[in-house]
């Protein structure tokens, strides 16, 4: 889970944790969930991502997911859009977050390829966040979540978890057919979105209504999180 706020003194402060469920502890299998961020003149980044439990290696593709996924939105922030070297229109940060999932997806290949692996061993979702302070993009494949406060304290789902063709069943950045699964959505947020929250499907069953709609924990409470995030 990330969590972030955007402080008093006009700058981002951030908590992201992994945490080993107790079914993999049982298992012995490693922490599968991963998550990145850098703040960028005063822009957030965010990433978390989730590998598959059936895969061998989906920690090392959910932490490649992350790190890449956000390394080229900084990237792409400063070029290849109309406004270069910041983006000023919903547009130009949608073709940042989508040319990051992209990037994301073929250094996974070219991994599975060095590690001479099949692709699906990597298996795993991509939640990337970018958040300019006026302009807001989420790109998702794959279940977990991201929330984002109101401006009254209250909390909205900016981005729901994907729904697999069966109970149970998700995407993930390694599928064939994963660039036209990708949920996109950007948003003009001058005044509100100062908090968001990012989970995987660890979380959102707990954060989320049954439908898997609108937040109902009370975590998401400000002053509840406020505490999580500056602790």
């Amino acid at each position: 889970m990330s969590c972030a706020e955007f402080g008093d003194i006009g700058v981002w402060m951030v908590c992201a944790v992994s945490v080993t469920g107790t079914s993999h502890l049982r298992a012995g299998l490693p922490c599968q969930d991963s998550s990145n961020y850098r703040i960028v003149d005063g822009s957030l980044i965010a990433a978390v991502a989730d590998g598959a439990g059936s895969a061998t290696m989906s920690d090392v593709g959910s932490a490649l997911a992350v790190e890449t996924s956000v390394c080229t939105a900084e990237r792409l922030l400063y070029e290849g859009h109309d406004h270069s070297p910041r983006p000023i229109h919903e547009t130009c940060l949608k073709r940042v977050v989508i040319g990051a999932v992209e990037d994301a997806r073929r250094e996974l290949r070219e991994e599975a390829q060095r590690l001479d692996v099949d692709i699906r061993q990597l298996a795993t979702t991509l939640l990337l966040v970018v958040h300019t302070r006026t302009i807001l993009a989420a790109a998702q494949i794959g279940d977990g979540a991201m929330v984002l406060s109101d401006g009254s304290g209250a909390y909205a789902t900016f981005i729901t978890p994907q729904r697999g063709e069966y109970a149970n069943q998700t995407n993930f950045l390694t599928s064939t057919d994963a660039m036209s699964n990708l949920d996109v959505r950007v948003e003009h947020v001058d005044g509100v979105g100062d908090r968001l929250a990012m989970f995987t499907d660890g979380l959102q069953n707990l954060v989320l209504d049954a439908a898997g709609r609108q937040p109902t924990h009370p975590i998401l409470r400000s002053d509840l999180l406020l505490d999580t995030v500056s602790a």
